[in-house]
């Protein structure tokens, strides 16, 4: 299973930078461009950072941009071929790219000031590898986004729709997904995977309490969190109530409920 996993997405194409960062949907590249956000107050000019899982490069460009010294690595051949261009297009020199599994980080023990990694443990077949492998390779932090459920935009996407567009199908998957989230609630489970076409390739959307759990198992100190963005579905003339909103996107009473939760970690 775990082979089959990983052949699958050695030969994926995340497609991050078309389908997502220049998205014709406002909404889609709104909710993207605030998760990569999200990373770069922890970024000081001259950090060695690695972004673990840097899908197409686009932030690690990011970072890169901000005066970090970044090392991308995903274990798609064709992402890192297309992060290479990119950074190349964008004209940064501070950045390189390789495959690799982060099951199996390639670097020794402290390697870097810190980690990102942005939406990629949900795809491996241990979690907890990977969580493992983040924090060993980190000096001392890491910050992590996963996807998680208690947002109506996620149980859009587990429902069977897109949450960024509006069509039949997307006003039912949001009572669909609702659904299969209060089923997984009750009978105890991590979260409801979307899959990608295919049940056996996971992509979990998790309960935010699953990665708190996850975290103080294996002894690291989880020192904040919050909400990637309270997105909304459907309505892109909503922007500005959703970015009012993710104003207080790290209140307690709110940091739950995000399409997507970041969390900063440290040894």
């Amino acid at each position: 299973m775990d082979n089959s996993i990983k052949n699958f997405y050695s030969d994926y194409s995340d497609k991050i930078l078309q389908k997502r960062f220049n998205s014709p949907y406002a909404l889609r590249r709104y909710v993207h461009l605030k998760q990569y956000e999200a990373f770069l107050g922890y970024v000081e000019p001259g950090m060695r950072v690695l972004d673990a899982g840097c899908g197409e490069g686009v932030l690690s460009v990011m970072l890169a941009q901000r005066g970090a010294i970044v090392t991308g690595c995903d274990l798609s051949i064709p992402n890192i071929e297309n992060a290479r261009h990119h950074s190349k297009e964008v004209g940064v020199d501070n950045i390189e790219f390789l495959v690799a599994d982060l099951e199996n980080i390639p670097f020794a023990d402290s390697s870097f000031d810190l980690v990102v990694s942005s939406h990629v443990l949900e795809h491996l077949p241990d979690f907890d590898q990977g969580l493992r492998e983040i924090m060993r390779v980190t000096k001392r932090r890491a910050v992590i986004a996963i996807p998680t459920i208690l947002n109506p935009c996620s149980m859009v996407q587990v429902g069977g729709g897109w949450f960024y567009l509006k069509g039949p199908r997307s006003f039912l998957a949001v009572f669909w997904g609702f659904l299969k989230m209060f089923r997984a609630l009750t009978l105890g489970q991590e979260g409801v995977n979307e899959s990608y076409g295919r049940e056996d390739i996971p992509h979990i959307f998790r309960f935010p309490w699953i990665m708190k759990s996850k975290i103080n198992k294996e002894k690291f100190k989880l020192t904040e969190y919050e909400a990637s963005s309270l997105c909304l579905p459907y309505f892109s003339n909503g922007l500005l109530v959703i970015k009012f909103l993710d104003q207080y996107k790290s209140k307690k009473i709110f940091r739950n409920l995000g399409y997507g939760t970041t969390y900063v970690v440290e040894k």
